[in-house]
This record gives structure tokens, C-alpha cells and sequence, in this order.
């Protein structure tokens, strides 16, 4: 049985002028796209180079939304091949439950984020396995499909930012990268849990 896939409304998209340092960040991942090889861990490390920059953002690229996590725009490929954003999470902001239409890698740049991580089930439902704390400097990637099944949001009272990136151009970004799962309903007590305290690393604010 499929995976069952929901409709839900989309957070609000917003598009700001780069910086030099979103400038070298697309840099890195069009030169990936061209030289395929390893693509995942060149779009993982341009990420983490670019979120240990303490001033990657400006004010307007922190603005958060209060009916949801806002999505900026950083950088659109010409080609369509990709797009950069930063996604900043108000406090008890949260995604659904999701795996990913295409390509997509991330990295935490003022955190901590919260990370539920899922599988499928044979009912063809999505089923929480563990939820992990993601702090600064933590970074991800995923093809396309149900390799990465996902819940990232903020369970603090600070607002947090991750910068994105999704292999689709600008104008998809809103329509074709989540594709949202239905979810098994289980008690949080069942989860691995790993939360700051234990083995996390610290986490960073305000910067």
C-alpha cells in the first residue's frame, strides 16, 4: 500500500536579496550540480561552510511569520536547477510530516531544531522512529522519494533558522519539494529520544 499523501497549505515564501556569502554558497552548489560525483556530501559541507558564517543573514532574511515558518528566498538558479532558502521558525513552529518530491540538503545556522525522523509502515502510514535535537552546524541531505521521512521544527521559545536548499526553481519551490505523509498516532514515550543534556551538542542564539 502507498504511502497516504495529504494536502495542506503552504507557509508563505518570501524573496530577499543574497549576500556575498549566499553568493559563494550558490557558487559551490551549481559547480555540484555539474560534476555530479559525491553530490550530496559538496551540497552537505558548502552548507556547513556557509552557516558557520556569523553574518550569512540579514535582518530582513530572520523575519519570522507568525501563521507559520516563513520560507526566504536567498538564491534562484537561472537554470532552475536548485534554489536556496533560509527557513526561520518561530517559536512552536513545526513542518508536517514529510518525505521530498526532489533533492533537497540543510543545515541549522541559529538553532536548536527539533527532528522527528520516520519510516513506513506496512499500513503504507508514516511511523516516528526517533526525534533528535539539531544544533548549529548540523546538516542533512536526501534524494528524492522516501529515503528521508521528516518533522523539523522549533520546541524552543527562541526563534531558529535553517538554510535549505531544494533541486527545483524557485516557482516549484512551494508546490513540488514536500510531499506530506499521513502519520501513525503513537505515544512520544515510544520515541528514542535525544534531546540537549544528553550528548547534544550546545545550542546557539542570537547571533
Amino acid at each position: 500500500m502507498a504511502l497516504q499523501q495529504l494536502q495542506v497549505e503552504q507557509p508563505a515564501v518570501f524573496d530577499v536579496p543574497r549576500s556575498g556569502a549566499i553568493g559563494a554558497l550558490a557558487a559551490e552548489i551549481s559547480m555540484a550540480c555539474e560534476n555530479e560525483g559525491d553530490f550530496g556530501a559538496k551540497a552537505r559541507a558548502a552548507l556547513e561552510r556557509a552557516v558557520a558564517c556569523s553574518d550569512l543573514l540579514g535582518s530582513a532574511q530572520r523575519q519570522a511569520c507568525c501563521d507559520g515558518y516563513a520560507r526566504h528566498v536567498l538564491y534562484s538558479d537561472p537554470l532552475s536547477r536548485f534554489t536556496i532558502l533560509a527557513i526561520v521558525w518561530g517559536a512552536g513552529q513545526f513542518s508536517p510530516a514529510h518525505a521530498h518530491h526532489t533533492w533537497c540538503a540543510y543545515a541549522v545556522y541559529d538553532g536548536p531544531l527539533h527532528e522527528t525522523v520516520y519510516t513506513s509502515d506496512p499500513s503504507g502510514l508514516a511511523k516516528a522512529v526517533c526525534t533528535k535535537v539539531r544544533n548549529p552546524g548540523y546538516s542533512c541531505f536526501a534524494g528524492a522519494g522516501l529515503e528521508q521521512i521528516h518533522r523539523l521544527g522549533n520546541a524552543g521559545t527562541m526563534p531558529a533558522i535553517s538554510i535549505h536548499v531544494y533541486g527545483v526553481g524557485r516557482e516549484r519551490v512551494a508546490t513540488h519539494v514536500n510531499r506530506v505523509l499521513e502519520v501513525v498516532e503513537q505515544k512520544d514515550s515510544l520515541l528514542d529520544q535525544d534531546y540537549e543534556g544528553a550528548g547534544a551538542a550546545p545550542a546557539r542564539h542570537a547571533r
